[in-house]
């Protein structure tokens, strides 16, 4: 009987210490996952396949493009684009620095024929409206007659030019000066025929008013061109590294990838189960296995949709390094440990059973 009773207060005593155990003993709970760096922004300039210049700027923070720019050019348009010589002497890269230059010779020389054909507008403007006569309508027709013999001779000699550079033989430069020079010859013919015609007949109101109204349409027309024409000078539109990365992303090849390092961002795919253990300004630990190093960072952002990563639901988290930054390259994959707090063994067991659940 004593023996019986000392069996059951024995087994009374391992149940006690086990339901304290289970109730009472805490251990850590961590969330595993696999991720990458990248930086708080970058910039990609790229070309695609059907030749247009791309312009991208990516926030990596928030996972959006936020400018996005297609430099397109007509066809048959001669254009070219050059980087900036010793580029890449340095890996470093200012906001506003010149990167590269596009060249288009249809562009320019749409440009070039409008501020011409301004210029020529605003010529025949003054000579109807200033009220001065020459004083010989002789020397006026004289001037007009050595024009168009001027701008005869410019033209034969650019056509000349033009079939030169399109067989590859003389430089773009010199068939752009020798086309800007036969506009000039150009502009200055229908000058020295408005002056010659205002001379003879003279101008009435209704013409004054139309060389005013084509003025101020070409004037929006040198502006839209010039603004366009901006836009062919290439400058960074961040402060950052420039990123030796070679590849070729959807058929397209990069020409120049920068990136922000001025905060380096760890993103990673969280099982959609274990989102309510985490939240904005969660700790967790980042490591390389190859070098065996460990980083700091700290979530600063979470998605809030799901996406299948392994036939899994998961959301992807982003957290920002707090230190050693100088050490990481973006690109890298990283291990993470995120350290939820202490919980019993019934809680574990109880996620546990929802991790089973959800997949």
């Amino acid at each position: 009987m004593n023996r019986l009773l000392k069996r059951t207060f024995f087994v009374l005593g391992i149940a006690v210490i086990l339901i304290l155990l289970v109730h009472y003993v805490r251990i850590p709970y961590y969330i595993h996952s696999r991720g990458i760096v990248m930086p708080v922004q970058e910039w990609i300039l790229k070309k695609d396949t059907k030749g247009a210049l791309v312009s991208v700027f990516k926030n990596n923070l928030i996972n959006s493009t936020t400018q996005f720019t297609i430099t397109e050019f007509e066809r048959g348009d001669l254009a070219q684009f050059q980087l900036k010589d010793k580029l890449f002497d340095s890996d470093k890269i200012g906001l506003g620095d010149t990167v590269g230059l596009i060249r288009s010779t249809e562009e320019e020389k749409r440009y070039v024929e409008l501020m011409a054909e301004l210029e020529v507008q605003q010529s025949l403007l003054k000579v109807y409206t200033s009220g001065e006569k020459p004083e010989s309508v002789r020397m006026a027709y004289e001037s007009l007659l050595r024009a168009e013999q001027e701008y005869s001779t410019q033209k034969l000699l650019t056509q000349r030019h033009e079939g030169l550079y399109q067989k590859g033989y003389i430089p773009a430069e010199e068939y752009e000066l020798s086309y800007t020079e036969m506009i000039v010859k150009q502009q200055n013919v229908n000058v020295a025929k408005a002056n010659y015609e205002s001379l003879i007949t003279g101008a009435k109101q209704e013409e004054v008013d139309y060389i005013r109204a084509s003025i101020h349409a070409l004037e929006l027309q040198v502006e839209q061109a010039d603004r366009r024409l901006s836009f062919f000078h290439i400058t960074s539109p961040l402060t950052g590294q420039i990123v030796g990365k070679r590849n070729i992303m959807d058929e397209e090849d990069i020409v120049l990838n920068v990136a922000d390092r001025s905060q380096l961002l760890f993103v990673m795919p969280i099982a959609i189960d274990k989102l309510p253990y985490i939240s904005n300004g969660h700790d967790l630990i980042v490591k390389s296995n190859i070098f065996g190093t460990s980083y700091t960072a700290r979530i600063v952002f979470i998605d809030n949709s799901v996406q299948i990563v392994g036939q899994r639901q998961n959301v992807f988290v982003t957290a920002a390094l707090t230190e050693n930054q100088e050490e990481v390259l973006t690109g890298m994959m990283l291990d993470a440990t995120i350290s939820t707090g202490w919980i019993t063994i019934p809680e574990y067991f109880r996620r546990l059973f929802r991790i089973v659940v959800a997949n």
